[in-house]
């Protein structure tokens, strides 16, 4: 989001000319403001964790309406008038979204060098370049979601909706100065055409490539476009009292509750954008055509507050995050919903002082030539490259800390491994030794992947061979969560997925098929204890994690979320798999709450040594999984074996606790996944588990 989605209103003011012919002058719309302040809010609250706006990020797509509506609507009138100039366009986007930018970018850099590990300072080098570049939309599609746990704890990731409108707005004014000459048709032609396929290609993309469908700006292209194609109409029906009273208020109302009622009934399972955006974006367009200062809904949104809102609405969108991701990463557990509102709040201040104090001033020619504006636009983003292939290239700067404080903020753990694909449906990894002596299968989530290489290790020790297996689907087959029961493509791809998986552990070589899967969180998404889906040690401990409810499909056909219907669901799964081989359960890997390398930071921080000794109530971890271990525990096959995580770690180094870190001796990588030293512990109780009997 960039100045027209927020501040763009003022600049037509500021410029409001008279003209001739088709074009029109610009009159200040408040409604707008308010618009943008109805926006911003909902985003900032869906930041916090908040379940009452889990769909608070459809305010990106009403911004990036309002963007594209207030922009061709300036370009149009500056090209009727004589006005307009590439140079002068650039400039002027340079003066609204560099220097409020540049300051949060800033001001993070210290804070990151203090408080973030190595492979977090890293990864926020590299979102220095692409952010200078207006290419972090692309960074972080290729590099993780924006509904993920890591994702929120990356203070530029909010920067990705000014990749998109820059790499759209590097285009479309060159677009418009070369279709002018042949008439407005020409050009609205050409807009619905690219709408249309922009549109067709991002809905299609959600069931296959739903990270590049979210991300990249061909996809979301459409959504600028429709608010392009909404000024293109006005030019022959400029006026807001054009329609009777009755139809205003009724369009413009519909059109606030289409905005208003995905804000609470999305999540992050919903699949987005495609489809699903187009309440927001229809319900936009509908409020900036109907919704003048004669409607009840435009006298609403010209309130004193949303009109302040509005108006700080860009420093307030560039704030939150890095306030969050920071909060995120100096507490070893979340914050909590006081902190977060705290914060919410010091974001807003915040943002009322530099747009007063940075944002305006750089916007008046009289404080800063072109030239002045060129040159701080330019060398401020060379040091900003600079900084971030520093951070980059020194690999996180680890020297920060001695070698001995290294190996507690940087427990060794199992690589992301990217598979080969043997199919379209399939990822799977050779582990272990070559040969075909006794192969093992294993298969699951992320716990699988965090044992991956310890247990590749025991393999090859023996000279076994096995294969790691990952699918982008569910990790328990019959289970959906949100996003693969909205779309029927997704249903019937997991379910070949589901197919391919058993005919491959069905092979003449595969002895043994090993099941790793964060089964508590899968079964029972939910935490009655802090409404939240994460693990609370009670301690101060509790974990972020998004939420995601998951569900399955009867006989019939009806969808239900029940605990019962999953765990028929689990056990059929686990069963199907023991008629055909040995099956090793790995029960669950005891929750921690808080993340131990964050702990050793923060006492290395304040001038303290790290913890000699971090562990959890044993009694918290039985409480938190005992109802995934029935379900488990009920499974009756001969062909299964169990493999219980607690045992290693819990009421073994110390009575009724379970050890996360000991000494030198890190467990786990974070707060639920173990370190290398963890899973060659897990590694070595489950060989015997796969000895041919």
């Amino acid at each position: 989001m960039v100045e027209s989605g927020f501040d763009f209103v003022h600049l037509v003011q500021e410029r409001e000319r008279a003209s001739s012919g088709a074009a029109r002058a610009h009159t200040y719309r408040p409604e707008i403001d308010g618009l943008r302040a109805l926006a911003v809010v909902p985003v900032i609250l869906f930041h916090t964790g908040s379940r009452f706006f889990s769909g608070g990020f459809v305010g990106v797509d009403v911004f990036f309406v309002i963007s594209g509506f207030l922009i061709t609507s300036i370009i149009i009138e500056e090209r009727e008038t004589g006005f307009f100039s590439i140079a002068g366009f650039y400039e002027r986007r340079a003066r609204r979204i560099l220097p409020a930018l540049y300051l949060v970018m800033l001001v993070c850099i210290p804070v990151a060098w203090i408080w973030m590990l190595p492979r977090e300072l890293e990864n926020f080098g590299q979102s220095l370049v692409a952010v200078s570049l207006f290419v972090s939309n692309i960074l972080f599609w290729r590099t993780g979601g924006y509904f993920n746990v890591p994702a929120d704890q990356k203070p530029l990731l909010h920067t990705w909706s000014l990749g998109v409108e820059e790499q759209f707005y590097l285009i479309f004014p060159l677009l418009i100065a070369c279709f002018w000459r042949f008439g407005i048709k020409w050009l609205v032609s050409l807009l619905v055409l690219g709408c249309v396929a922009s549109f067709l290609m991002n809905d299609w993309m959600l069931s296959s490539h739903s990270m590049g469908a979210f991300f990249l700006a061909p996809m979301r292209a459409w959504e600028l476009a429709a608010g392009a194609l909404l000024c293109f109409t006005r030019i022959s029906d400029s006026h807001l009292g054009a329609h009777p009273r009755a139809i205003r208020e009724g369009f413009a109302a519909i059109g606030l509750a289409l905005i208003l009622v995905p804000i609470s009934l999305y999540g992050v399972s919903t699949p987005f954008p495609g489809r699903y955006a187009l309440p927001p974006v229809i319900g936009t367009l509908l409020v900036l055509y109907f919704a003048g200062t004669r409607t009840l809904i435009g006298r609403l949104l010209a309130s004193p507050v949303l009109l302040w809102l509005g108006g700080i609405s860009y420093a307030a969108y560039l704030w939150h995050q890095p306030l969050f991701a920071f909060a995120r990463l100096i507490n070893a557990s979340r914050p909590s919903s006081a902190q977060f509102a705290a914060l919410a709040i010091l974001a807003v201040g915040i943002a009322a002082i530099s747009s007063k104090f940075i944002e305006r001033p750089f916007r008046d020619r009289r404080n800063w030539s072109r030239r002045a504006i060129l040159v701080w636009s330019v060398l401020p983003t060379l040091v900003f490259i600079g900084v971030g292939v520093g951070f980059v290239a020194g690999r996180g700067m680890p020297n920060r800390w001695s070698e001995h404080d290294q190996a507690l903020l940087m427990p060794a753990k199992a690589p992301f491994y990217l598979c080969p694909a043997i199919d379209s449906w399939l990822r799977v990894c050779r582990i272990g030794a070559p040969g075909r002596v006794g192969s093992v299968v294993l298969l699951g989530d992320s716990h699988a992947d965090a044992i991956w290489t310890a247990l590749s290790e025991a393999l090859a020790r023996e000279n076994r061979t096995g294969y790691l297996v990952r699918t982008d689907c569910f990790p328990i087959g019959g289970i959906f969560d949100d996003r693969q029961r909205l779309s029927k493509d997704r249903r019937e791809h997991c379910a070949e997925v589901e197919r391919r998986v058993r005919e491959f552990v069905g092979r003449g070589d595969v002895t043994t098929v090993i099941v790793a899967v964060r089964w508590t969180l899968q079964l029972y998404p939910m935490n009655d204890e802090i409404d939240a889906p994460g693990f609370n040690n009670q301690e101060g401990g509790v974990e972020d994690v998004p939420y995601r409810e998951s569900g399955v499909f009867d006989a019939n056909g009806r969808w239900t979320e029940g605990a019962t219907a999953k765990a028929e669901a689990l056990c059929a799964y686990i069963s199907g798999f023991a008629a055909l081989k040995r099956t090793v359960l790995l029960y669950p890997t005891p929750e921690v709450g808080w993340t131990p390398e964050r702990l050793n930071l923060a006492a290395l921080v304040l001038g303290k040594n790290p913890p000699h000794l971090i562990s959890t109530s044993w009694i918290r971890e039985q409480q938190r999984n005992s109802a995934a271990d029935r379900v488990l525990d009920s499974i009756d096959s001969p062909n299964i074996r169990r493999v219980r995580p607690e045992d290693i770690f819990c009421n073994a180094l110390i009575k009724d606790r379970c050890v996360v870190q000991a000494g030198d001796a890190l467990y786990y990588a974070d707060d639920n996944h173990v370190s290398m030293q963890g899973a060659r512990l897990i590694v070595q109780k489950l060989l015997p588990q796969l000895a041919s009997k």
